[in-house]
């Protein structure tokens, strides 16, 4: 899934690469998926998107948005691959959505997870959509002071883990974290040396600060390094970033007490932890 290092990534991309064209033609790729959302018919993002001029892009957490004056493509909650093709490239075999520009190129979305792709008119946003909420973590409005609000307001605070809390949407709660995802969380919750499964409610003050400080230095690292090695950006090249808690180094030494890294089931899907760092 992509989340605020690669969000960020891909629309820096689209801002530089796709300001200034014409969108020409909208239509569905060879494949389909029951997961992938619209908000509105197939013909009305054809004829509204259709000589529209994309005026700029934008992220914020883990959403991309594509501009044009009145009018923008939302990608959000997305497990896919958003890709740019120069004119007469020839278009990958599996895509679920393609945009054609004037200039022969194009941009095609293959959906690998779950997510939506809105078009929104002027009325449904100004900065970003209505619906879009929350704080992100390298923004001015996230300190310790914004995280202690949060975990105290946190309505699962004495029944779910922390690593619930960091991943919790808007329809959880208004006042939340945009931007980390199941996978980022994984090394913020090792180098905060915090057991998953922790209640929200224990984490004291030196904990919650330094949850705060590596929530920070994970997401600034990974987003100077194009986001992670196993997500890909406009180019379809991957990231730089390499987790330290993943499928991969599962029963591997844990880089810091050389314990095997072990997997769990939690919060319906899987943690990577050190049962000797993180309690």
């Amino acid at each position: 899934m992509i989340e605020m290092p690669e969000a960020t990534t891909i629309a820096s991309q689209m801002n530089t690469t796709l300001t200034g064209k014409t969108i020409t033609r909208f239509s569905r790729g060879p494949l389909t998926h029951k997961f992938l959302w619209l908000n509105r018919p197939d013909e009305e993002y054809h004829s509204m998107l259709s000589g529209r001029t994309i005026t700029g892009a934008e992220s914020f957490g883990r959403s991309i948005y594509l501009r044009m004056e009145d009018l923008m493509l939302w990608w959000g909650d997305t497990g896919g691959r958003i890709n740019y093709h120069e004119p007469g490239a020839t278009l990958p075999k599996k895509y679920h959505l393609l945009w054609e520009f004037d200039d022969g190129s194009s941009l095609t979305f293959a959906m690998e997870m779950w997510g939506f792709v809105k078009l929104l008119d002027r009325s449904q946003f100004e900065k970003r959509p209505q619906d879009e909420s929350g704080i992100q973590p390298l923004s001015p409005e996230f300190s310790v002071q914004a995280l202690d609000r949060m975990m105290d307001a946190y309505p699962e605070k004495k029944a779910k883990g922390v690593k619930g809390f960091l991943v919790a949407t808007g329809y959880v709660m208004q006042d939340h974290l945009n931007g980390l995802g199941n996978a980022y969380v994984q090394d913020i919750l090792f180098r905060a040396e915090i057991d998953p499964r922790r209640k929200v409610l224990d984490i004291n003050a030196a904990e919650r600060r330094n949850l705060f400080d590596f929530i920070q230095s994970t997401i600034a690292t990974a987003t100077g390094l194009g986001g992670r090695d196993d997500e890909a950006d406009l180019f379809n090249q991957p990231g730089r970033y390499i987790r330290l808690m993943d499928s991969r180094t599962a029963g591997k030494p844990c880089p810091s007490c050389r314990t095997p890294i072990q997997k769990i089931a939690y919060l319906g899907g899987a943690c990577y932890l050190c049962p000797t760092c993180q309690s």
